[in-house]
């Protein structure tokens, strides 16, 4: 178990802050159209959208590079 020497070591080992320059129009857009309330729940919106983009990017590359396989007989 992780052993901590105070309360402030904690925080820092929890709560990772990061400090974001953001266009703020294209911000006030993403707040508006997603209607979430804070700026910390959109950014993770976005940062979820684009894991998901690149996850199908990976996945369309690899249509049709499967193993080729022969059809399977049926019994009738």
């Amino acid at each position: 178990m992780l052993e901590l020497e105070n309360a402030y070591e904690l925080c820092i080992f929890i709560c990772m802050r990061t400090t974001l320059d953001l266009d703020d129009e294209l911000l006030r857009r993403a707040l508006a159209e997603t209607g979430v309330k804070s700026k910390t729940e959109v950014i993770e919106m976005a940062l979820a959208a684009l894991l998901e983009r690149e996850a199908r990017k990976r996945l369309k590359a690899l249509f049709g590079q499967g193993p080729r396989l022969q059809p399977v007989k049926r019994r009738r």
